[in-house]
């Protein structure tokens, strides 16, 4: 970088210029020189700090106060010599207080600026991560996936492309950590992280419970009554025999062990896979079907209610 050179030299615009002139300018020069597509590190580390502080009104009003007075860039020189204390002014420390947003001058009183000192220390803040959600169907959640997606970086406005892979077993709210793939930091050219949150989609048959996999079979009253044997789907597209005892209750779950989802917090377990049944009664039933009912319905001696009748006593 040249000695004289300023934040306007960087970004290859006059001190007059637009804020349309000067994104427009940041963002050809950022397309050239991003580390991503084979450009100089430090070179967009000047480019994205020279935008930050030009893109900001009070920024750039500020920096346009430092210029009149000697001030440029941290170890350029500046455009009439720079020098880190002139006028009992810390301009290192008014550049450090800008890029932390703090504002050059913070509460300073300008009119003082020749006598008083100047804002306290001022900490460069790591940029904040960014944030976004995918969304993952039950079955790229069960068995896991690889995702091309892509998302745009706040401050530049550049569109970046990331290969997701989600784990099997992923569940609904999971979040994956990208480092380095986030927001560029101003003071440093360092960047923060990437953090996506995986929404699973929901099944018409199987809901996740962690690493549980539970569901619901529906079954006649016949066979809850007289007990039977059925095929029942898992979420890897196989099936499972499910014995149904005679005499079973509406509600009751059976448990199969290992038949449900991946475990992401313990490598190489499973879940188990809960069948709940649901028994069903006709709703429309034959002269025959009805007569049939009626004569087992007369037979029938047993008290159903007995926990519940008062008047027993």
């Amino acid at each position: 970088m040249a000695g004289n050179a300023t934040y306007y030299d960087i970004l290859g615009v006059k001190r007059t210029a637009s804020q349309d002139e000067i994104k427009a300018a940041f963002h050809k020069l950022a397309a050239k020189h991003h580390p991503d597509r084979g450009g100089d590190e430090s070179k967009f580390k000047e480019i994205s700090e020279a935008y930050n502080t030009l893109s900001d009104e009070k920024k750039r009003k500020e920096y346009d106060q430092l210029l009149m007075f000697g001030g440029g860039i941290p170890g350029t020189g500046g455009p009439r010599g720079y020098n880190v204390n002139v006028g009992n002014v810390d301009w290192q420390q008014m550049f450090t207080n800008m890029r932390a947003g703090d504002g050059a001058f913070g509460p300073f009183d300008f009119s003082t600026f020749f006598g008083g000192g100047m804002p306290g220390n001022a900490r460069p803040q790591r940029a904040g991560d960014l944030k976004m959600t995918i969304d993952v169907t039950a079955e790229e959640a069960f068995t896991g996936a690889t995702r091309k997606v892509s998302y745009r970086i706040p401050s530049t406005k550049e569109e970046q492309t990331i290969t997701v892979k989600i784990p099997a077993g992923a569940v609904d709210g999971g979040k994956l950590r990208y480092k380095g793939r986030g927001e560029y930091n101003p003071a440093n050219g360092s960047r923060s992280d990437l953090v996506i949150t995986t929404h699973v989609l929901e099944d018409p048959i199987f809901k996740r419970d962690g690493a549980d996999v539970r569901m619901e079979v529906p079954i006649s009253m016949y066979e809850a009554a007289l007990g039977a044997q059925i095929d029942v789907p898992t979420p890897e597209h196989k099936t499972v025999l499910l014995k149904v005892p005679a005499g079973t209750q509406d509600g009751k779950t059976f448990r199969f062990k290992d038949l449900g989802a991946p475990n992401v917090k313990r490598a190489g377990s499973r879940g188990a896979l809960y069948v709940t049944v649901r028994v069903k009664v006709p709703t429309r039933l034959t002269s025959k079907e009805r007569d049939a009912l009626q004569a087992l319905s007369d037979a029938d001696k047993r008290s159903y209610r007995e926990k519940v009748d008062r008047n027993g006593a």
